[in-house]
Formats: C-alpha cells, sequence, structure tokens
C-alpha cells in the first residue's frame, strides 16, 4: 500500500471538501484544500486532547472536520461540507487503516533548543593569565547555485541537500522563506522526497502539474535544499525519461467512461498527454486508470525523445 493510493481514496469522495496530515502541534502538511480558517480551531483542540487523541469530530463553518491519530507522530484531518456523523466517522477509521500500512515519512522538526548558558568561570587575576594562540572556529559555506543554471527535468530523481534538515524545522529561517514563496507545496514537496522518486512521480503523488513541482523544485536546488540526478546527455541531446502507463487488458471488460483513456494508454503517451489530447482534466484521465492499476496497468519508463 502506498500513500498515493490511500489518499486517493479521499481525493476522489465528493462528500469530503479538505483534508491534510497534521502533526502533533496542528500544522498541516500534504494538505489539500482544508480550509486555513478551521486551522485555529483544529489547533486549539488538538493542544487540549493531545495526549488522548484517538478519533473526534469538530463543528465547523465548513461542515464536519474528523480529526484521527494514525500513528505518534501524524493525525489525519477530514472535512466533510454534507454527510452524516456516523458515515463520515467510518470513512475516515478506513483511510486511517490504510494508512497505519504506509510507511510515512518523519515530521519536520522544530529548530533545537538553544544550549543551555554555562556557569562564568571564577576570576583570574590578569597577571596569571597567558596569552595564548587562538583561531576563531570557521562555519561550512554552503554556496548556492544561481537559479538560472539549475535545470529540473521530469524524469530528474530528486534528492535531500546539505540543507535539507534546515529547510524542513518548522521554524527555520529557510523553512519560513519555503513557505512565503511557495505556501504548502513547498514543504509538501520536501517530506515527498525519499531519493527514489522523480520530478514527475512527486508531481503525481501531490496530484499537482508538473511544471508548478520543478518550479519549487528548482528552487530548492538553487538554496541547496535538494539535490537532483538527471539522465545524462547522449550524442543525440539530453534524454528525458518519464513514466507513462501501459494497459494490458481487454477493453471490453473495461467501462465504457474509462475506455477513451485507457485506450491511449499505449506505454507512449503520458497521462498529461492523453489527458490534452481527449480535451479533458488530467483528474479525469487518473480516475479512469486507478481501477486497473497495479491489477492490467502499469507504469513503465520511456525516453521521452524516441517517441513514435
Amino acid at each position: 500500500m502506498n500513500l498515493e493510493r490511500v489518499l486517493t481514496k479521499l481525493k476522489f469522495d465528493e462528500s469530503v471538501s479538505g483534508y491534510a496530515l497534521l502533526t502533533n502541534d496542528g500544522s498541516p502538511f500534504l494538505s489539500f484544500a482544508l480550509p486555513e480558517h478551521s486551522l485555529p480551531l483544529i489547533q486549539g483542540t488538538m493542544k487540549i486532547h493531545a495526549s488522548s487523541l484517538k478519533m473526534m469530530n469538530i463543528m465547523t463553518g465548513d461542515g464536519v472536520v474528523i480529526l484521527a491519530r494514525v500513528n505518534p507522530e501524524w493525525v489525519l484531518a477530514v472535512n466533510f461540507s454534507e454527510l452524516q456523523l456516523g458515515i463520515a466517522l467510518k470513512r475516515t477509521q478506513d483511510v486511517v487503516e490504510l494508512l497505519k500500512e504506509v510507511d510515512l515519512p518523519a515530521p519536520p522538526t522544530p529548530d533545537e533548543e538553544p544550549e543551555e548558558e554555562m556557569e562564568p568561570e571564577p576570576d583570574v587575576p590578569e597577571a596569571e593569565i597567558e596569552p595564548a594562540e587562538t583561531s576563531e572556529p570557521t562555519e561550512e559555506i554552503i554556496e548556492e547555485i544561481p537559479l538560472d543554471e539549475v535545470e529540473i527535468r521530469h524524469g530528474c530523481l530528486i534528492l535531500r541537500g546539505p540543507l535539507y534538515n534546515d529547510a524542513a524545522s518548522i521554524d527555520s529561517e529557510l523553512s519560513r522563506t519555503l513557505k512565503e514563496k511557495y505556501s504548502g507545496l513547498g514543504t509538501d514537496i520536501l517530506l515527498m522526497v525519499d531519493e527514489k522518486r522523480t520530478t514527475l512521480k512527486i508531481a503525481e503523488i501531490l496530484g499537482k502539474t508538473v511544471d508548478n513541482v520543478i518550479q519549487v523544485l528548482c528552487w530548492c536546488v538553487s538554496k541547496r535544499i535538494l539535490d537532483a540526478e538527471c539522465p545524462e546527455e547522449q550524442e543525440s541531446g539530453i534524454r528525458e525519461i518519464v513514466e507513462v502507463p501501459l494497459f494490458e487488458g481487454s477493453l471490453e471488460k473495461a467501462k465504457k467512461e474509462h475506455r477513451q483513456v485507457l485506450e491511449l494508454c499505449n506505454g507512449i503517451n503520458t497521462l498529461h498527454e492523453i489527458a490534452a489530447r481527449l480535451g479533458v482534466q488530467y483528474f479525469e484521465a487518473l480516475q479512469s486508470t486507478l481501477p486497473y492499476k497495479g491489477k492490467t496497468l502499469r507504469y513503465v519508463k520511456r525516453d521521452k525523445s524516441t517517441k513514435g
């Protein structure tokens, strides 16, 4: 079970208007349309019930929010617009049970507490003090990369850079700058970096356009928060490795409304290209493939430059 598949259960639930994974202090990560004005109420509730929180509901102006603990580090918050409380609790619990099977990333950690001040040393007469050669400690300077020199493509493998931990710390200046520039998307992308996922995979999991994700990744690489390993240049030019859907089942056995998408899942077209060709939204195309993924549909890698 992977995080992408579990979150899809909420993403396409028409009764769900928003959801987020929350840290124990109520900070939202991997947030999807959860109303920001509801956060103070959610955070206040979590502060009061932190030690005993398992599952509870909060009434807000946007419906009912169900809070459910996934593990000691994460709490799932789901905003239902119009749904009976019992059904909302049951649907949230179903998702929590699935999330328990997912290897969730560790939440960002706040900056370390300042070191305790050391007691002053006793006064020593000046005559007894001998001058000693001292050299000031030099901090390692991590130079930024000019943004116009950074190039990220769909198939690049995204890695954690030397300043990743600093950017992932909730109260660090680098983290605040990231949030000011890219809101919650920047933090969500950091949480998705496991040094195994490509640019395209991160975009698909978060449900964001590849161009938006690349914009954030380029900034993070420039600031040395992230690094990237991209396919090397070949004689014929730069290779771009992308993941494309391949449907190997029978179209006659698929639902009629899914067939036009599945017919183009031939191991050549990306899902974005299929959506553009059919004139439908990306999520509509994605929804047509989800019932078959892992069964008769799988994703394969191909060199984008060799299409055809």
